[in-house]
């Protein structure tokens, strides 16, 4: 699959889903390098990316942190 299809599939989930993590890309979107793809995304001019950090800790006190990425074209003038 090449760049510019990773870089649509990654715009179309976050259409339909709001957000996106770079596990959701790698797992569901089956894209080996989503954070690459999202730094393309970021760097068009096209789009305004914007990140939180996230995180879990499970019952063993080990804590996962993660971001999740808000994708959101730019408005047109």
């Amino acid at each position: 699959m090449d760049k510019a299809t990773q870089r649509t599939k990654i715009l179309a989930y976050c259409e339909q889903h709001g957000s996106i993590t770079i596990r959701e890309a790698f797992t569901k979107l089956n894209i080996n390098s989503p954070s690459k793809r999202i730094s393309e995304i970021r760097n068009s001019g096209s789009f305004v990316v914007k990140s939180i950090d996230e995180s879990r800790t499970d019952e063993d006190g080990i804590t996962t942190r993660w971001k999740r990425y808000f994708i959101n074209e730019l408005p047109t003038s």
